[in-house]
């Protein structure tokens, strides 16, 4: 014989498996409500740069670089600036780099604080040779030519003075807001803007 309490039970259980999936559905969608009323602050474009400032703005990029000074920037003004680093360290005029003299390129280059001696050495004579310091990429240069296409075009020099900016870009000392070539920084060789020669430095 069935007693009330079997009779409620099933009544319960039903109105239970009700519930549920419809409370479930209304805290998913008033989730999803809240997530879509909730927008970031929206982005807003650059303004366009004025075309004659844009020119103005690449060429003054480019001159820091342009050591053939041919008006463009390109993987042969970096070879020129390597071939007059390596002029600067050779402090001996030997034709090569001893350990002594290589340790003031990174103050003069920042794309030599990650070689070291025996890296750039490449065939462990004890030297390095034009050669073997032309092999080590110039980190900034590298970092604003996108296209690895060994120039530097007016697009890629306004994005590397939007990052120059936002401080994501390069160091002052080879920046488009610094000066021209490293110079020889805090702890770098005595005289200041002299080479570690004691002459004055080509950059």
């Amino acid at each position: 014989m069935k007693t009330s309490a079997d009779v409620k039970q099933p009544q319960e259980s039903f109105s239970m498996r009700i519930c549920l999936p419809l409370a479930t559905l209304l805290l998913a969608s008033s989730l999803v409500a809240a997530c879509g009323g909730h927008r970031g602050p929206e982005r807003r474009e650059p303004a366009p740069v004025d075309p004659a400032k844009m020119e103005q703005m690449y060429y003054e990029f480019v001159a820091r670089w342009d050591y053939n000074e041919d008006g463009v920037a390109s993987c042969d003004d970096m070879a020129l600036q390597r071939s007059r680093l390596f002029r600067l360290l050779d402090t001996d005029k030997d034709g090569f780099l001893s350990t002594g003299e290589y340790r003031y390129a990174q103050f003069e280059d920042k794309s030599f604080m990650f070689y070291d001696f025996l890296r750039v050495d490449k065939n462990s004579s004890g030297t390095i040779t034009i050669e073997e310091l032309n092999e080590v990429p110039h980190s900034q240069f590298q970092a604003a030519d996108k296209d690895h296409d060994c120039t530097i075009s007016r697009e890629e020099a306004m994005m590397a003075l939007r990052d120059s900016r936002a401080g994501t870009w390069g160091s002052r000392e080879d920046s488009p807001d610094g000066e021209r070539g490293g110079r020889g920084g805090r702890g770098g060789p005595p005289g200041g803007n002299r080479g570690p020669g004691g002459g004055d430095s080509p950059f």
